[in-house]
Parts: structure tokens; sequence; C-alpha cells
């Protein structure tokens, strides 16, 4: 797809006032923001991608009184028909391509909600409409393409927002506020964990015809050809098959890591090395653990480590101080994270309000929770001249892209690779840095990510 100069009837972004947002917490740049409002103006979406939790993001999205939705676009027609009930006015589409094509001038905003290997393409192709995005997490399949999005945002100063729809939660941002207020000290280790198994040890996928209502090789995209199997990649098993989704990790990393980096204001890991079984070369393993190493950040101890295990993989809580339940031992909680400070810690249960620890220490610190927020919503207002977005992708593409390296690490277990973020290389390993960014299939090329 060649990169267009036009711009909609309001000259969204073009024309618009420059609105300073408060520095990213984690994005390597300044991050500024690029926004029109008027006050009768209506924010016209574009959905690509409107079944399963596209489904959803569109409810979201569309909730808000300013939304109007012009525009769907998914490659299954079931979804699309399923979508069009709830919103009559909108123009269908199978490829988003032929949307823009048809109707970019007619389309303010766009939100991606396909699988992880559409990401980046959609994306892409959006904001070289000028358009700004509300994309899925994790942003992206590869590292390469993470860094592309940031820096296309970064140069466009495009409206952005990944759908880590918690981060804008309490129970997150609370976390972030009690960390950040040095209750606990310095932050010497994180370990972040989920039961999920997002991976798959079965027998070869047997080809199946493909369903009328799919059209295949738009579902297929970026990725290289392979026959349709019934029951394994659409709609609902692709996260387990590397060349469409990511994992466990990128299922639930992207999520569970965020208070992380938010709080402590991670850099780039310096090293990741993984303690994994080998996976199946197509897909991923059922169990994981992954640590990164980084350099010392305003809330961190020097050589801070975080620890990622998944698939029912637990972290050593032997020297953790217990929380107790009717004078027994409470388990972890099958998701979270537990921040270890030289003054104590913190549980960060998935998806609940942060526990200091030991409750004995801290039974006298009131913990003030933070205030909700609808990250949908703010994203919208954000297009509308509000207040810029905290998940934009100036924060979401160097997260992404330490999440995405945890899992390539995965692929080469016992072997530390060492990341050079300047230079996008993984400097010991070229096998490694190969699988940094893919080849798109011919046909499906997009500019600022095929050339």
């Amino acid at each position: 797809m060649t990169q267009r100069t036009r711009t909609n009837r309001r000259d969204f972004l073009k024309q618009s006032a420059l609105v300073g947002c408060v520095a990213p917490l984690v994005a390597p740049f300044a991050h500024v923001q690029a926004c029109s409002f008027r006050a009768n103006d209506k924010l016209r979406l574009a959905s690509i991608g409107v079944g399963g939790m596209g489904a959803s993001d569109l409810a979201s999205l569309s909730s808000h009184a300013k939304v109007e939705v012009v525009a769907l676009c998914d490659v299954d027609s079931n979804n699309l028909a399923a979508a069009a009930e709830r919103h009559p006015n909108a123009r269908l589409f199978a490829d988003f391509r032929k949307m823009f094509d048809a109707m970019s001038n007619q389309i303010d905003a766009v939100n991606v909600a396909t699988p992880d290997h559409t990401h980046a393409a959609a994306a892409m192709a959006a904001m070289n409409e000028n358009k700004p995005v509300y994309c899925q997490k994790p942003l992206t399949h590869d590292v390469f393409e993470s860094r592309m999005l940031s820096l296309k945002a970064q140069k466009t100063k495009l409206v952005t927002q990944m759908g880590t729809q918690i981060h804008s939660a309490s129970p997150y941002r609370t976390a972030v506020k009690l960390i950040q207020s040095g209750k606990i000290g310095k932050v010497k280790e994180v370990h972040s964990w989920s039961n999920k198994t997002w991976g798959y040890e079965g027998p070869a996928p047997v080809e199946a015809p493909v369903p009328s209502h799919v059209d295949w090789d738009l579902w297929l995209g970026t990725a290289a050809f392979r026959p349709y199997a019934e029951g394994q990649y659409h709609p609902g098993n692709w996260r387990r098959w590397y060349d469409f989704g990511c994992g466990t990790m990128g299922d639930m990393a992207i999520h569970i890591l965020d208070p992380v980096f938010t709080a402590l204001k991670l850099g780039n890991p310096r090293r990741v090395v993984s303690s994994s079984d080998t996976p199946p070369s197509q897909s991923y393993g059922l169990k994981n653990q992954t640590r990164f190493a980084f350099d010392a950040s305003p809330f961190t101890t020097p050589n801070f480590l975080l620890t990622w295990n998944d698939g029912g993989s637990m972290p050593d809580t032997s020297s953790w101080p217990t929380r107790m339940r009717d004078g027994k031992p409470e388990p972890l909680p099958d998701q979270g994270s537990m921040f270890v400070g030289d003054k104590g810690y913190v549980l960060l249960p998935h998806i609940a309000m942060p526990i200091l620890l030991p409750e004995g220490d801290f039974s006298e610190t009131k913990v003030e929770a933070a205030p909700d927020g609808n990250h949908y919503h703010l994203w919208v207002d954000a297009c509308l001249g509000g207040a810029p977005t905290t998940a934009h992708f100036g924060y979401a593409g160097p997260l992404t892209e330490a999440v995405l390296l945890g899992v390539l690490a995965n692929r080469f277990p016992k072997q530390e690779l060492v990341w050079n973020s300047a230079g996008m290389t993984i400097e010991n390993h070229p096998a490694a840095q190969a699988l940094i960014r893919r080849t798109y299939r011919s046909g499906f090329e997009v500019d600022g990510l095929s050339s």
C-alpha cells in the first residue's frame, strides 16, 4: 500500500494544535499527541476486526456519545453481519486496504483488533492515512514492528493507545502510585506469572476446507501461506501458533508487566534468558520461565531483575512473607506480580488491589485507591482534544519490544541474549537476531514496515 497525504473533512490532525503531554513512563523519546476538537464533532470510527475481542472493543468504543461507527472490516462475513446489526449505517469490508481506498476521507480514527500477526500492518496502514489508532495488545507480532509503530507515532504525533484496558483501571493505577510512593523502598526484583498455557504440543494440524464465510487468504495476510485447519487457527486458537500469535507472554505478560514497567519506569532490557524447555518449531511451549536484566531506574536498585513464569510454573516463594487468611497461609493468585523492595513487598493480583507485605509491618498504612478510568473513552477523548493517552505507542512500543524479546528468548533456552536497543540487535546470537523482523508475504507489504 502506498502512503497517502489526504486529510479528512476537519483536517483532523494536520492542521491541529499540539497538545503537550506528560513524558511517557517507558518510552525512549518524548511523546506528543496532536488532536483537534470542535464541540459538535463526532469521531467517525472504522473498526478492523469485529469478532471476539474486536466485538468487545467496538462495543466499548461506540458507547462513547461522540463516536459514530462508519466502517466495519473483517475477513469473516459472520462477524461482519453481527457487527452490522448493531451498526447498520456502517459500510462493510473484508480487506482494510480496500476500506481505506474507498473512504479514507470519511474516517477520523481506527481501532484494530485482528490476530497479532496483522496488528502492525493494519495499524501502520491507518497511520499512513493519518488516522489515530487504538490497537489491541500485544501491539505487534515482531520487535521490529513495535519499533516502527513507536517511531511513526513520534513522527506524526497521532493519538494512539494500546488495548491494555486494565492499564487505566483503579487496581493497576493504585499499584503504580503505591510503588512510586517509596513505601517498600527501591525495588530489587519483580516476579510475575500467569497460569495460562497458550502453547501446542499435539499432532500437526489437518488440512480442511475453508468455511464459506472466511476469506482465508486475507486472514493469513502478512504470514506465509498454510492450509486452513478446522479449530486450529480461526477464530480462537491462533495465539498458540508462532506465525500468528505470541503465546502466553503475548497474551498475558503484556497486561501483567504493564504496571511493572509503568511503576518502575523501566527502560529497555539489557539481557534476556529463558530456562524453558525448547518449544515446538511452529508453536509455543506450555510452560515458560524468562528473566530480564535492566539498568537501574529511579525506583529500582542496580542490576534489577524481572522474572516471568507461565503455564503453572510459579516463582519460589520461600523467602517471601506469607499473607494469612483465617490463620492459614494464602496461596498466590493464579496471575499477578510480587514487587520485592528493600523495605517490604507489594503483591499485585491480576486484577485486584495491591497488598503491602508483611501485613503486620504495614497494618497502619492506608492505601488510597487511584481513580478508575475508561481506557477506550480516554482514547476517544484524546482524539477530540482531551488529555493525552498514557498507553500510547511511545510507551506501548518499548513495553511490547521487551515482552517480545522474552517470547523470542523462549525459542533459545539457556542462551542469554544481549540486547542492543539503539541498534535493535541481539549482539551475541545471529539466529535470534534473524527473528527480530519477518518478511511479509508478497502482496501484503505495508509502507513503513516492508521498506
